[in-house]
Parts: C-alpha cells; structure tokens; sequence
C-alpha cells in the first residue's frame, strides 16, 4: 500500500510526491528553528509587523531623543545665522556703542568664536 501525502495551499489540500512533502516540511521545521532562535535572543522579526507598510512605526529607538537633536539643531542653524550677520559694519558700530576700539572687539570675537568651535567639535 502506498502512502499518500498531501499539503495545504490556500486552504485547498494538494497531493505531492514524497519528496516534495520531505522537503516542504523540512524548510519549515527549519524556518520554525530560526523563529525560535530570533525569539530567545530577542530579535524581532519583518513578519511580527503590520503588513500596511509602515512597520517603520513599530520600531522604536530609546537611543536617541529626536526632540533634543531638532532643538539642537534649531540652536546651531540661529548661532550660524547671527554668525552670519557679524560683517565688519555690525562690528564697528557695536564697538562704538560699548566705547572699545574696533580691533580689540575682532579680537574678543575671534575669541568667542575659538572657544565655540572646541565647545561644538564634540558634536560632529
């Protein structure tokens, strides 16, 4: 007496060949192996996800406070801005104003401007 064997695809059930039937269920014990392994070292796996495409938002990082780098960012792009705006005529009427010669003032900039870049070279 032959022994019949049978799959299930789409909820219909197919006869396959022997080896056909061997195979299939030797890929998916060893799917089901790998499943098992991912889940013991805590992997997590594309199939686990929502299958509308944006899994993206099942995945999250506590490494990284996006609030603080946008703040942070926002900082540096006005810091670069009022930089910017540091022409030599901003310089000579800002030291008129606080009564201090204008290279002593390009002195206290450059200065100022030293101390920022190793404040900021930590950040690249």
């Amino acid at each position: 007496m032959n022994k019949e064997y049978f799959l299930f695809v789409n909820g219909k059930k197919i006869k396959v060949s022997e080896e056909i039937y061997k195979i299939y269920w030797q890929e998916k014990n060893h799917e089901n192996y790998l499943k098992q392994i991912d889940r013991k070292n805590h992997l997590l796996l594309f199939s686990s996800f929502d299958h509308d495409g944006h899994f993206e938002d099942s995945i999250v990082d506590e490494g990284f406070d996006v609030d603080k780098i946008v703040q942070t960012q926002m900082m540096i792009e006005a810091v670069r801005d009022a930089l910017s705006k540091l022409n030599d005529e901003t310089i000579r009427s800002v030291a008129e104003t606080k009564k201090i010669s204008h290279p002593a003032l390009i002195k206290r900039k450059n200065k100022i401007l030293d101390k920022l870049r190793e404040l900021l070279k930590d950040l690249k």
